[in-house]
């Protein structure tokens, strides 16, 4: 039995239907398309065997997109590493409709009908939003097509020189995420531990920034600047409103676990085991 390709991922980001958020990749010949297993939890499906049910679903409700899937079946391997299985895009929109007009027609077995307001919320975002469009934009992938685009962002999020050193991170940021591990925040004369700047990377610059500007970031810093030094007001002005949701996040979470999944309800992606950060971007704000 010949085993499944493994295919690298050049762009990665999460795709939001509505409250449903999936993490969404480019393939390195622009093939676009999903982590199925998340597809799969999106659309509603247990977490034991979803594998095995989607095919089953999609070859009840939509056998066309049963028929794609199997001929676009791979393995993709993601930025972290981790190796997991392909969902081609273009086919997402038959699944939902496939599911709602099953239910409509009575077909729908009744263990599969809560499949339904899911599906619902996948065709209304879609039919706002452009698949294709969807995806480009969450793994930044229109900047790659467009490079006018992505310096037409640069320019708006980024200044041409460097800025001198002003506080952005607060004491009440230190202070929430320094409670989550049982620390003391003795003040700003104090360089914060690595971990807190994997945090501040993963949670406020991810987030806010496409992964082409954390590039040209790290490109222009020199090692004595801080990110946001390079940041324009408008820059600013995102980062300002992401330290403060999770400042919010952090003093309400009761552990680092906890905030950690909070962050990534909230901010529409999974949380990351710690070994998995690359090196942090701020190494004490």
């Amino acid at each position: 039995m010949m085993s499944t390709p493994i295919l690298t991922t050049s762009h990665y980001g999460v795709v939001r239907f509505g409250d449903l958020a999936v993490e969404a990749v480019v393939l390195e010949d622009g093939t676009r398309g999903y982590v199925q297993r998340q597809l799969a939890t999106a659309i509603g499906l247990h977490e034991s065997r979803r594998g095995s049910q989607l095919k089953a679903l999609l070859s009840d409700v939509a056998p066309g997109a049963a028929e794609v899937l199997q001929e676009n079946a791979c393995s993709i391997r993601l930025p972290s590493g981790q190796t997991t299985a392909f969902f081609p895009a273009g086919v997402i929109s038959e699944v939902a409709s496939g599911v709602i007009d099953a239910a409509l027609e009575g077909r729908l077995h009744r263990k599969r009908q809560h499949l339904v307001p899911n599906c619902q919320r996948i065709l209304k975002a879609l039919a706002k939003t452009g698949e294709v469009a969807l995806i480009d934009e969450a793994t930044g992938y229109q900047y790659h097509r467009a490079p006018d685009a992505l310096q037409a962002l640069i320019s708006r999020l980024l200044r041409e020189r460097v800025a001198s050193w002003e506080r952005r991170f607060s004491p009440d940021y230190y202070r929430a995420l320094f409670r989550l591990f049982g620390w003391h925040y003795l003040g700003h004369q104090q360089n914060p531990p690595a971990v807190i700047g994997q945090i501040t990377l993963r949670w406020v610059y991810d987030v806010i920034m496409p992964r082409e500007i954390i590039e040209e970031i790290r490109n222009r810093k020199r090692l004595s600047d801080k990110a946001h030094q390079w940041l324009s007001e408008g820059g600013l002005a995102l980062l300002e409103k992401q330290i403060h949701a999770v400042t919010m996040i952090a003093r309400s979470s009761m552990t680092y676990r906890d905030f950690d999944t909070r962050c990534a309800t909230a901010f529409g992606s999974q949380p990351l085991q710690m070994t998995l950060f690359i090196g942090a971007l701020e190494g004490g704000q």
